[in-house]
């Protein structure tokens, strides 16, 4: 397919590069998609699309956009994401009522229910919360799958991939980023997209600028495929649940997943894996649980927690960011409108606190 656009390597093939690389093509840019082929944070991820958990005003804004986003996305493609709303319980008394007050205020879609409410939306959990707080807007990707449909569409409408090729560097012509190298060698493009999760900080080096990132190693345990239990997300006092389509249940090893702080693991994983499954067990003690798989990935955090999308300099983008998934689409959106057009209003507005220089 011929592309008068600009041509442009996305290095990662992960949701951000995924979402990025098909909006960038859709819009008539010439993209070729470069990865190393090995797991990516995605491969991994929960798939939890939400705006109840955020930093501060700005991120709650960022994160609702981002559901939206999804919402205009599903309209064109067909996604496995799952709008079956979520149970919120991870909270008790003051706390609870801090939660449930401050997402009404911000005009979220949130509302109280008692343990009648909650068994009859979720009748086979044994330890029913006295009250819970009800998302019913928000959302479960089966990620690795959203992924590959979005590479997929890149690819049918034109765009190409080099797989199993790992970015070595980036070339430099004078003051502008030209191309990257490969074991294979040199390619060249007008510009270039960071989106390499864990590893955009190494690029960014080589571009001559700073993302210092935190190491954040999260553990996923999926069980043998199970009949259908569950409804909802649900994010309890005993960590973040839902079931995929398969039938397995899937459920982080940190109870607090979205705000897990660890930079290490601690303990052997069979262990870890046997300490999920007890969990599982006391939240469904009618279900024959057995783990299948746990699975370990490191989530591209930025040091100060907070996305980061913008220029880095001229001829190279990045967007790197967790949560991936609740703002992979709306990264995509507005990834190929910077690129392709310049900063717009909207654009501006909703990435000005995200932007790389704020660590320089």
């Amino acid at each position: 397919m011929t592309r008068n656009g600009p041509s442009i390597i996305v290095i990662g093939a992960g949701i951000i590069g995924a979402a990025s690389a098909y909006h960038l093509q859709s819009r008539g840019a010439q993209v070729m998609i470069v990865d190393a082929g090995g797991e990516t944070a995605t491969a991994t991820s929960f798939g939890w699309i939400n705006a109840s958990f955020h930093h501060d005003g700005a991120h709650f804004q960022l994160r609702s956009e981002g559901m939206a986003a999804w919402q205009r996305l599903a309209k064109s493609l067909p996604l496995d994401i799952a709008w079956q709303g979520a149970l919120c319980w991870e909270e008790t008394g003051t706390a609870f009522d801090a939660q449930r007050d401050h997402l009404a205020t911000l005009g979220y879609d949130v509302a109280e229910i008692d343990s009648a409410a909650f068994a009859a939306l979720e009748p086979h959990i044994a330890t029913l919360p006295a009250r819970a707080l009800h998302f019913r807007q928000e959302a479960a990707a089966d990620s690795p799958e959203v992924a590959q449909r979005l590479l997929n569409a890149a690819l049918a409408a034109g765009a190409r991939r080099l797989r199993g090729v790992k970015v070595l560097d980036l070339v430099e012509k004078g003051d502008r980023i030209i191309g990257i190298r490969t074991e294979a060698g040199v390619s060249t493009a007008d510009h270039i997209l960071i989106a390499a999760g864990t590893g955009s900080a190494a690029l960014i080096a080589q571009a001559g600028s700073s993302l210092p990132m935190l190491r954040r190693p999260a553990l996923m345990l999926r069980t043998r495929p199970v009949a259908p239990v569950l409804n909802h997300i649900l994010v309890s006092e005993f960590g973040e649940l839902r079931q995929l389509p398969d039938g397995a249940l899937m459920m982080p090893a940190a109870v607090n997943h979205q705000g897990d702080t660890s930079d290490k693991l601690t303990e052997p994983l069979e262990i870890t894996a046997e300490r999920v499954l007890d969990r599982l067990r006391t939240m469904l003690p009618d279900v024959a649980l057995d783990w299948e798989e746990l699975r370990l990935a490191f989530r591209p955090v930025p040091h100060d927690g907070l996305p980061v999308i913008g220029p880095v300099r001229a001829g190279v983008h990045v967007a790197c960011m967790h949560s991936g998934i609740t703002l992979g689409a709306l990264a995509g959106e507005l990834v190929a409108q910077e690129m392709l057009e310049g900063v717009t209003n909207r654009s501006a507005a909703l990435l000005a606190p995200y932007r790389l220089d704020r660590f320089t």
